[in-house]
């Protein structure tokens, strides 16, 4: 799949995700860039995601490093993978409200599965980061 640094990534199938449908009323929305070998996005967390007041969930936060976990594979690799295991360290709080910046990489691959290392940074400070498992599927499209 040919792609330009300045062209917004989208799946080739809107499968109503949480993370990535347009179509999802309650999602996320999530739209994402591709710089080499890394992806990104850009989001600002929603007050109701929020667990202390004005800081995101720790779920949320999770949610949105899986989903640049699975696009930094789908985008680069051209595969569909599913998540098999997500460990993220939290450094900071994430703010609610305010665009953060989210990116990731795949650092590893096995017959399997992809490694990918991911992290949500608020300009040059890292709030979190993640490492994962993503887990390829022997599909063309996202799962209805």
């Amino acid at each position: 799949m040919p792609f330009h640094e300045d062209t917004e990534l989208t799946f080739p199938n809107d499968g109503g995700c949480f993370g990535c449908s347009a179509s999802n009323p309650i999602g996320l929305r999530l739209r994402f860039r591709r710089s080499g070998e890394t992806v990104t996005t850009r989001h600002a967390i929603a007050d109701h995601f929020h667990g202390a007041p004005g800081i995101a969930h720790g779920g949320i936060v999770a949610t949105l490093l899986d989903e640049a976990s699975c696009a930094a594979v789908f985008f680069v690799q051209e595969r569909f993978v599913v998540t098999g295991e997500l460990t993220v360290r939290y450094l900071r709080p994430c703010p609610v409200g305010k665009p953060l910046d989210f990116s990731a990489r795949a650092t590893g691959e096995h017959p399997r599965y992809a490694v990918v290392e991911a992290e949500v940074r608020d300009g040059d400070v890292v709030l979190a980061r993640s490492t994962g498992k993503f887990f390829f599927q022997d599909r063309r499209e996202p799962a209805p």
